[in-house]
């Protein structure tokens, strides 16, 4: 019989879980909020430029974090469960310096071949500028990155937490101060005070996360082995997943960029180009991303919970864990598919008033099932050390879609980057949950975890739509309410409850 979790522990974990939770949904309220405020002040086109100046500068996110914060969450994780604190402290200082060497050589990159970027891929409606600016803050967010992975470990979600509200509130109060001066005067100001606000997040949140951190570190003591972990090791979890991760981002930057040039040898001005492109990625996107918040927070405290049963031998309790994690995850992302499909009009309107935002939004829906469950069982995966698979995995993905993408938008259009961000969830998604299930011998149960909840969801929104016909706002919270009811009255009783 395989051993579970005391109470306490499970209360931590649900704690934790609940405190995650609340803090990335609010993150993703005051996200989506931003971006409602952006496409109104600088427009569909400006969010577009935006979003291509993010994607440049997630390559540099990417060089500066790579695999930190997953390194320094397993081997603290790793080193306390054998009983030695001080391994711990050496795990996230040395995790901390191998991202700022990486963070340094990004910055440089970043702020030598700013202008070079802007010339070549930005159709000349901002300069270098904005993206140097973004350059200086990648040093903080790697040591940052360390820290937070340290809180994911020894499970003091609430603090990690706070320190990325602290970044969005601080972002999105110096960029709105800066804009209302900025704004008027063109679309590469408005860059630049949103560069410079998140410049100055960044820095918040690390000076934030540092004082937490040392004075959190106190309360473990110096019991046990006082042997360090070695750079060797941090290495051996940070180079497959950043060198994977880099690679991954720059043909994901390939990709963004190709998109408005794509779209415009099929036919479509810039401006327009830039306009759909915006409507894709700054507002039906993160609409899409929003509900994943409830699962966010579970996939990072899963990833210390399966390294520490890995330690400790406890297969069979993994293998229940990841059974019962990859059913609640399909009943979710099926009812979130579902109401988005119905609901994309109501939604969209609603936060940005974009018709445009609510097509690519309806289109959209039914990824979320895929998305929802890859980020899930990467994170099983993680936890599992077989983060160099996924590295490969995520490698091949990114190599065909960004063939498939150059084949698709000169002649399908926009439907051609659907068809290939379709294509990117199915195809990571299916390798990844392929291994998950070699791994652990997972047991798919199609009928129960999939046919059963689209027939709930369907009813649901059906039953909703009748109930609450002159609003469509309130038929969202009564269809959410109605699927949970219907997954209830449908549920098979069991002999034996899945220990979790």
């Amino acid at each position: 019989m395989g051993r579970t979790w005391s109470w306490g522990k499970k209360g931590q974990f649900a704690l934790n879980a609940a405190i995650l939770t609340a803090s990335s949904m609010a993150m993703r309220l005051l996200g989506m909020a931003f971006t409602a405020y952006l496409s109104n002040k600088i427009g569909a086109e400006g969010v577009g430029v935006y979003q291509l100046l993010l994607s440049v500068y997630s390559f540099g996110v990417t060089l500066s974090i790579g695999g930190v914060g997953l390194a320094s969450t397993r081997l603290a994780a790793d080193q306390l469960a054998r009983g030695r604190p001080a391994g711990a402290r050496s795990a996230v200082f040395k995790c901390a310096c191998i991202g700022l060497v990486c963070s340094l050589l990004a910055s440089a990159l970043l702020f030598w071949g700013a202008d070079k970027a802007a010339a070549a891929w930005f159709h000349g409606k901002i300069s270098g500028l904005p993206l140097r600016a973004l350059a200086l803050s990648l040093p903080f967010m790697a040591a940052a990155s360390a820290l937070s992975g340290y809180f994911t470990a020894v499970r003091r979600a609430v603090k990690s937490a706070s320190a990325q509200i602290l970044e969005q509130l601080t972002h999105m109060l110096a960029a709105s101060a800066l804009l209302t001066v900025a704004a008027p005067r063109g679309l590469e100001p408005a860059c630049l005070a949103l560069a410079a606000g998140g410049a100055l997040s960044e820095i918040c949140s690390f000076l934030y996360l540092l004082l937490l951190y040392r004075q959190d570190i106190r309360r473990l003591g110096r019991g046990g082995s006082e042997e360090a972990v070695p750079y060797r090791r941090a290495l051996s979890i940070c180079l497959p997943v950043g060198l994977s991760s880099l690679v991954r981002s720059a043909i994901n930057m390939a990709k963004q960029i190709m998109v408005p040039i794509g779209l415009e040898k099929h036919g479509v001005n810039c401006d327009l180009a830039l306009a759909q492109y915006g409507a894709i990625r700054g507002m039906a996107m993160p609409i899409l991303q929003f509900p994943s918040a409830l699962l966010t927070a579970c996939s990072s405290l899963l990833i210390p919970e399966i390294t520490e049963e890995s330690v400790r031998g406890g297969q069979k309790r993994i293998n229940r864990l990841t059974s019962r994690v990859f059913q609640i995850t399909l009943l979710f992302s099926v009812g979130t598919a579902g109401i988005l499909f119905v609901y994309a009009q109501p939604l969209s309107m609603a936060f940005y008033r974009d018709p445009q935002a609510a097509h690519f939004l309806r289109i959209l829906a039914p990824i979320v099932v895929i998305m929802y469950l890859d980020d899930m069982t990467d994170a099983l995966l993680k936890g599992l050390d077989q983060q160099a698979r996924l590295a490969r995995i995520n490698i091949a993905e990114s190599f065909l879609s960004l063939l498939l993408l150059a084949g698709l938008l000169p002649v399908l259009g926009i439907y051609g980057y659907l068809a290939c961000l379709f294509f990117s969830e199915i195809f990571n998604g299916a390798l990844s949950v392929n291994c998950l299930i070699e791994k652990t011998g997972l047991k798919l149960r199609w009928g129960a975890w999939l046919l059963r909840p689209a027939l709930c969801a369907a009813a649901a929104c059906w039953l909703a739509r009748r109930l609450a016909p002159g609003d469509p706002l309130w038929a969202v919270p009564l269809a959410c309410g109605l699927y949970l009811l219907l997954l209830v009255l449908t549920a098979r009783r069991r002999s034996q409850s899945v220990q979790i």
